[in-house]
Protein backbone atom coordinates (compact mmCIF):
# COMPACT_ATOMS: atom_id res chain seq x y z
CA UNK A 1 0.00 0.00 0.00
CA UNK A 2 1.47 3.38 -0.92
CA UNK A 3 1.82 5.57 2.24
CA UNK A 4 2.59 9.45 2.53
CA UNK A 5 5.79 10.42 3.18
CA UNK A 6 6.37 12.80 6.22
CA UNK A 7 9.37 14.37 7.94
CA UNK A 8 10.04 15.22 11.46
CA UNK A 9 13.47 16.96 12.33
CA UNK A 10 14.70 17.58 15.49
CA UNK A 11 16.06 20.65 16.93
CA UNK A 12 19.40 22.31 17.23
CA UNK A 13 21.40 20.56 20.61
CA UNK A 14 22.89 23.99 20.95
CA UNK A 15 19.17 25.44 20.99
CA UNK A 16 18.10 22.82 23.67
CA UNK A 17 19.90 24.18 26.86
CA UNK A 18 19.53 21.28 29.40
CA UNK A 19 16.20 20.26 27.09
CA UNK A 20 17.95 17.54 24.95
CA UNK A 21 15.84 14.57 26.00
CA UNK A 22 12.68 16.73 26.22
CA UNK A 23 13.01 18.15 22.74
CA UNK A 24 13.81 14.85 21.41
CA UNK A 25 10.68 13.03 22.90
CA UNK A 26 8.20 15.19 22.04
CA UNK A 27 9.23 14.93 18.65
CA UNK A 28 9.30 11.21 19.04
CA UNK A 29 6.32 10.76 20.44
CA UNK A 30 4.49 12.73 17.76
CA UNK A 31 6.21 10.66 14.94
CA UNK A 32 4.59 7.07 17.19
CA UNK A 33 1.58 8.73 17.33
CA UNK A 34 1.85 9.73 13.63
CA UNK A 35 2.75 6.23 12.48
CA UNK A 36 -0.25 4.66 14.50
CA UNK A 37 -2.12 5.84 10.84
CA UNK A 38 -1.04 3.20 8.58
CA UNK A 39 -1.31 5.14 5.56
CA UNK A 40 1.38 7.81 7.31
CA UNK A 41 5.42 6.39 7.02
CA UNK A 42 7.56 8.92 9.48
CA UNK A 43 11.73 9.40 9.07
CA UNK A 44 13.11 11.78 11.32
CA UNK A 45 16.26 13.36 10.74
CA UNK A 46 18.99 15.10 12.60
CA UNK A 47 19.31 19.07 10.92
CA UNK A 48 22.22 18.38 9.90
CA UNK A 49 21.32 15.09 8.22
CA UNK A 50 18.47 16.83 6.66
CA UNK A 51 20.72 19.81 5.17
CA UNK A 52 23.47 17.20 3.82
CA UNK A 53 20.57 14.50 2.71
CA UNK A 54 19.74 13.87 -1.26
CA UNK A 55 16.63 13.20 -0.67
CA UNK A 56 14.78 10.06 -2.25
CA UNK A 57 11.20 10.78 -1.75
CA UNK A 58 9.92 14.07 -1.09
CA UNK A 59 7.76 14.69 1.84
CA UNK A 60 3.84 15.59 2.04
CA UNK A 61 4.95 17.04 5.55
CA UNK A 62 7.77 18.22 7.66
CA UNK A 63 7.52 18.88 11.57
CA UNK A 64 10.32 20.45 12.52
CA UNK A 65 11.97 22.18 15.36
CA UNK A 66 15.53 23.37 13.91
CA UNK A 67 15.97 27.21 14.06
CA UNK A 68 18.96 28.29 12.38
CA UNK A 69 19.19 29.61 8.64
CA UNK A 70 20.52 26.78 6.65
CA UNK A 71 17.98 24.30 7.98
CA UNK A 72 15.25 27.06 7.72
CA UNK A 73 16.07 28.58 4.26
CA UNK A 74 15.84 24.48 2.65
CA UNK A 75 12.55 24.32 4.00
CA UNK A 76 11.55 27.00 2.78
CA UNK A 77 13.03 25.79 -0.84
CA UNK A 78 11.43 23.21 -0.27
CA UNK A 79 8.02 24.19 0.48
CA UNK A 80 8.06 26.52 -2.80
CA UNK A 81 9.79 24.36 -5.12
CA UNK A 82 7.57 21.00 -4.31
CA UNK A 83 4.79 22.29 -1.72
CA UNK A 84 5.16 20.15 1.14
CA UNK A 85 3.30 21.19 4.31
CA UNK A 86 5.93 22.64 6.95
CA UNK A 87 4.52 22.75 10.80
CA UNK A 88 5.14 25.66 12.07
CA UNK A 89 5.86 27.43 8.56
CA UNK A 90 9.47 28.86 8.48
CA UNK A 91 7.83 32.74 8.20
CA UNK A 92 6.32 31.55 11.58
CA UNK A 93 9.26 30.48 13.26
CA UNK A 94 11.09 33.58 11.84
CA UNK A 95 8.45 35.21 13.72
CA UNK A 96 9.45 33.85 16.90
CA UNK A 97 12.95 35.76 16.51
CA UNK A 98 12.94 38.40 19.04
CA UNK A 99 13.26 41.19 16.38
CA UNK A 100 10.53 39.71 14.75
CA UNK A 101 8.83 39.36 17.38
CA UNK A 102 8.93 42.95 19.01
CA UNK A 103 8.01 44.46 15.47
CA UNK A 104 4.62 42.25 15.39
CA UNK A 105 3.21 42.28 19.14
CA UNK A 106 4.59 45.97 20.47
CA UNK A 107 1.86 48.24 20.56
CA UNK A 108 -0.47 44.97 22.06
CA UNK A 109 -2.46 46.15 25.32
CA UNK A 110 -0.78 42.70 26.35
CA UNK A 111 2.81 42.93 25.72
CA UNK A 112 4.96 45.26 27.54
CA UNK A 113 7.07 48.02 26.69
CA UNK A 114 10.17 46.52 24.36
CA UNK A 115 12.81 47.89 22.23
CA UNK A 116 15.89 46.33 20.28
CA UNK A 117 19.30 47.97 20.64
CA UNK A 118 22.18 47.37 18.37
CA UNK A 119 24.90 46.06 21.23
CA UNK A 120 27.20 48.88 20.22
CA UNK A 121 24.74 52.04 20.33
CA UNK A 122 24.24 52.84 23.78
CA UNK A 123 20.20 51.77 25.38
CA UNK A 124 18.64 54.30 28.22
CA UNK A 125 16.92 53.29 31.68
CA UNK A 126 14.99 55.57 33.56
CA UNK A 127 15.94 55.87 36.99
CA UNK A 128 12.91 54.01 38.72
CA UNK A 129 12.62 51.28 36.16
CA UNK A 130 14.10 47.77 35.84
CA UNK A 131 14.26 45.59 32.46
CA UNK A 132 14.94 42.47 31.50
CA UNK A 133 18.10 41.62 28.48
CA UNK A 134 17.83 39.05 26.28
CA UNK A 135 19.39 38.24 23.23
CA UNK A 136 18.26 39.99 20.21
CA UNK A 137 17.78 36.85 18.00
CA UNK A 138 16.72 33.62 19.13
CA UNK A 139 14.95 32.30 22.56
CA UNK A 140 17.51 32.27 25.14
CA UNK A 141 19.98 29.27 24.72
CA UNK A 142 21.93 29.50 28.24
CA UNK A 143 21.09 31.31 31.44
CA UNK A 144 23.10 34.68 30.30
CA UNK A 145 20.79 34.75 27.34
CA UNK A 146 18.69 36.76 29.83
CA UNK A 147 19.77 39.22 32.29
CA UNK A 148 17.60 41.01 34.73
CA UNK A 149 19.00 44.92 35.48
CA UNK A 150 18.02 46.33 38.48
CA UNK A 151 18.96 50.36 37.58
CA UNK A 152 20.27 52.43 35.18
CA UNK A 153 24.05 51.91 36.42
CA UNK A 154 23.83 48.04 35.55
CA UNK A 155 22.64 48.37 31.90
CA UNK A 156 26.26 48.96 30.58
CA UNK A 157 27.88 46.06 32.32
CA UNK A 158 24.98 43.91 31.22
CA UNK A 159 25.00 45.06 28.04
CA UNK A 160 28.98 44.32 27.83
CA UNK A 161 28.06 40.82 28.73
CA UNK A 162 26.44 40.79 25.28
CA UNK A 163 29.01 42.38 23.63
CA UNK A 164 31.92 39.94 24.56
CA UNK A 165 29.86 37.06 23.32
CA UNK A 166 29.85 38.82 20.03
CA UNK A 167 25.58 39.17 20.26
CA UNK A 168 25.12 41.84 17.59
CA UNK A 169 21.81 43.12 19.31
CA UNK A 170 20.03 43.16 22.61
CA UNK A 171 16.14 43.34 23.31
CA UNK A 172 15.34 45.93 26.13
CA UNK A 173 12.27 44.59 28.05
CA UNK A 174 10.27 46.32 30.56
CA UNK A 175 9.78 44.39 33.93
CA UNK A 176 6.59 43.48 35.23
CA UNK A 177 6.60 42.00 37.92
CA UNK A 178 4.33 39.14 39.16
CA UNK A 179 3.32 35.81 39.21
CA UNK A 180 5.04 34.04 35.80
CA UNK A 181 2.93 31.51 33.99
CA UNK A 182 3.77 29.03 31.22
CA UNK A 183 1.75 28.55 28.22
CA UNK A 184 1.59 25.92 25.67
CA UNK A 185 -0.90 25.86 22.77
CA UNK A 186 -1.48 23.46 19.71
CA UNK A 187 -3.81 25.06 17.13
CA UNK A 188 -4.55 25.58 13.41
CA UNK A 189 -3.98 29.51 12.92
CA UNK A 190 -5.23 29.84 10.11
CA UNK A 191 -8.96 27.37 10.53
CA UNK A 192 -8.99 29.15 13.58
CA UNK A 193 -9.53 26.34 15.63
CA UNK A 194 -7.87 25.65 18.94
CA UNK A 195 -7.03 21.63 19.68
CA UNK A 196 -5.14 22.39 23.23
CA UNK A 197 -4.16 24.82 25.31
CA UNK A 198 -2.49 25.00 28.67
CA UNK A 199 -1.11 27.07 31.09
CA UNK A 200 0.72 26.25 34.67
CA UNK A 201 2.69 28.60 37.22
CA UNK A 202 6.66 28.50 36.78
CA UNK A 203 7.74 26.47 39.67
CA UNK A 204 11.04 28.71 40.26
CA UNK A 205 9.16 32.12 41.42
CA UNK A 206 7.86 33.72 44.76
CA UNK A 207 4.39 32.59 43.93
CA UNK A 208 1.28 35.46 45.16
CA UNK A 209 -1.27 33.62 43.19
CA UNK A 210 -2.97 37.15 41.78
CA UNK A 211 -6.24 36.71 41.15
CA UNK A 212 -6.89 36.88 36.92
CA UNK A 213 -9.08 35.31 34.46
CA UNK A 214 -7.90 32.19 32.26
CA UNK A 215 -9.92 33.27 29.56
CA UNK A 216 -8.43 36.46 28.83
CA UNK A 217 -4.94 34.32 29.44
CA UNK A 218 -5.51 31.87 27.07
CA UNK A 219 -7.01 34.95 24.31
CA UNK A 220 -4.04 37.25 24.54
CA UNK A 221 -1.69 33.95 24.50
CA UNK A 222 -3.78 32.65 21.02
CA UNK A 223 -3.57 35.90 19.85
CA UNK A 224 -0.01 36.39 20.30
CA UNK A 225 0.24 33.28 18.18
CA UNK A 226 -1.99 33.96 15.88
CA UNK A 227 -0.42 37.13 15.14
CA UNK A 228 2.82 35.39 14.64
CA UNK A 229 1.45 32.54 12.29
CA UNK A 230 2.26 29.72 15.41
CA UNK A 231 0.23 26.55 15.12
CA UNK A 232 2.58 24.79 17.78
CA UNK A 233 3.89 27.31 20.57
CA UNK A 234 4.50 28.20 24.09
CA UNK A 235 5.82 30.91 26.08
CA UNK A 236 5.61 33.06 29.17
CA UNK A 237 3.35 35.20 30.78
CA UNK A 238 2.88 37.64 33.77
CA UNK A 239 -0.29 38.04 35.93
CA UNK A 240 0.29 41.41 38.04
CA UNK A 241 -1.48 42.39 41.46
CA UNK A 242 -4.19 43.91 39.67
CA UNK A 243 -4.88 40.51 37.68
CA UNK A 244 -3.54 42.04 34.29
CA UNK A 245 -1.89 39.59 31.96
CA UNK A 246 1.02 40.37 29.88
CA UNK A 247 2.12 38.15 27.24
CA UNK A 248 6.14 38.75 27.63
CA UNK A 249 7.55 35.80 25.45
CA UNK A 250 6.52 32.97 22.76
CA UNK A 251 8.49 30.52 21.13
CA UNK A 252 7.81 27.93 18.79
CA UNK A 253 7.59 23.90 19.72
CA UNK A 254 8.44 23.75 23.37
CA UNK A 255 9.17 20.53 24.98
CA UNK A 256 5.65 20.26 26.60
CA UNK A 257 7.83 17.88 28.79
CA UNK A 258 5.22 17.79 31.69
CA UNK A 259 1.95 17.13 28.99
CA UNK A 260 4.37 15.23 26.43
CA UNK A 261 1.96 12.22 25.88
CA UNK A 262 -0.81 14.56 25.68
CA UNK A 263 0.82 17.31 23.95
CA UNK A 264 1.55 14.70 21.10
CA UNK A 265 -1.35 13.23 20.28
CA UNK A 266 -3.27 16.43 19.82
CA UNK A 267 -0.05 17.30 17.20
CA UNK A 268 -0.93 14.12 15.84
CA UNK A 269 -4.11 15.31 14.85
CA UNK A 270 -3.27 18.38 14.31
CA UNK A 271 -0.86 17.45 11.41
CA UNK A 272 -3.18 15.08 9.87
CA UNK A 273 -5.83 17.34 9.56
CA UNK A 274 -2.94 19.48 7.87
CA UNK A 275 -2.60 16.59 5.25
CA UNK A 276 -5.99 15.52 4.43
CA UNK A 277 -6.20 19.53 3.74
CA UNK A 278 -2.49 18.85 1.61
CA UNK A 279 -4.00 15.97 -0.30
CA UNK A 280 -7.94 16.76 -0.87
CA UNK A 281 -11.10 15.17 -0.67
CA UNK A 282 -10.31 13.34 -4.21
CA UNK A 283 -7.49 12.05 -2.98
CA UNK A 284 -7.94 7.72 -1.84
CA UNK A 285 -4.93 8.24 0.76
CA UNK A 286 -6.98 11.50 1.99
CA UNK A 287 -9.74 9.69 1.55
CA UNK A 288 -8.50 6.90 4.01
CA UNK A 289 -6.43 9.16 6.36
CA UNK A 290 -9.74 11.33 7.20
CA UNK A 291 -11.35 8.44 7.97
CA UNK A 292 -9.27 7.45 10.50
CA UNK A 293 -8.80 10.93 11.49
CA UNK A 294 -12.75 11.52 12.14
CA UNK A 295 -12.47 8.03 14.52
CA UNK A 296 -9.42 9.03 16.68
CA UNK A 297 -10.65 12.58 17.63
Amino acid sequence: MKKIPVFGIFREKSHSPRREYDDEAILRQTARFLSDSPEIDVELFLPEEFLHTNLDVLPALIFFMCEEAPYLERLRQMNLDHGCVLVNTVHAVENTFRDKMVEILSGQPFFPESKLHEINMPASLDDSRQCWLKRGDYHATCDDDVIFVEDKDSLPAAMAKFSARNIKKVLVQEHVPGDIIKFYCIRDSQAGHTWWFKWFYHKEQDLKEYAFSSTILEDNCIMAGDLMGLDIYGGDAIVTAEGEIFVIDVNAWPSFALFRQEAAGFIAQLLKTKLVEHLGAASQLGTRLENTLSLSV
